[in-house]
């Protein structure tokens, strides 16, 4: 199993602070992209990170997985940093976990 897959297996969808889920998004960007996590800036747009669009979409499958979320694929075109999507993600899974 490498090391993505591992990630996403085994978690529960409980309630994510945008931390947790920057933190997340870092240390999955970092495997993927095989890069130091000292080079995942939160605050730069996910092309300067060198995401593309396959990696975006494996992204955002693997955050759906986790935090029990349906994602729109496209949504790294609406919140283009790991710190603006992490604010983003948490904010929506609060609304629908008091919606009920």
């Amino acid at each position: 199993m490498d090391d993505t897959a591992a990630m996403s297996r085994g978690m529960d969808k409980k309630k994510r602070t945008p931390q947790e889920i920057s933190a997340y998004c870092a240390d999955y960007l970092a495997i993927v992209l095989d890069v130091p996590m000292k080079s995942i800036h939160l605050d730069a747009k996910f092309p300067q990170l060198g995401v593309d669009s396959a990696t975006s979409i494996f992204l955002v499958t693997a955050l759906e997985e986790w935090l029990g979320l349906e994602i729109a694929p496209d949504i790294l075109l609406k919140h283009q940093t790991v710190a603006d999507l992490a604010r983003h993600l948490a904010a929506r899974q609060e609304r629908e976990r008091a919606s009920g």
